[in-house]
């Protein structure tokens, strides 16, 4: 495992769990107080829609600082990230006759 393979491993793993910890505090108090259910709230995870904007239009006052809204991206984002991780440590680990 070289250090590039290892370094976008780490990379990776936080950025999901950033993206999913910045979700759930963009997310938290509409689900809390049932404006939207946690299954719609889980959609806004990995794409933007109607009912994504306004539940972040209903959480806008609830922050205690202001917070920045969840963007999908971010999600999309780090999951690039850790699949990069993962296809370079599978070429690593790869006999050398399949390798290309």
């Amino acid at each position: 495992m070289n250090r590039v393979s290892l370094a976008l491993l780490a990379l990776g793993v936080l950025a999901v769990a950033g993206s999913a910890g910045w979700w759930w505090l963009t997310y938290r108090t509409v689900i809390e107080y049932n404006y939207i259910s946690a299954g719609e709230a889980s959609t806004c995870l990995i794409g933007d829609s109607e009912i994504c904007r306004l539940a972040r239009t209903l959480c806008r006052g609830a922050h205690p600082a202001e917070l920045i809204a969840y963007r999908a991206a971010a999600f999309w984002l780090a999951l690039s990230a850790l699949s990069a991780s993962l296809m370079t440590l599978g070429r690593e680990t790869a006999p050398s006759d399949q390798r290309n």
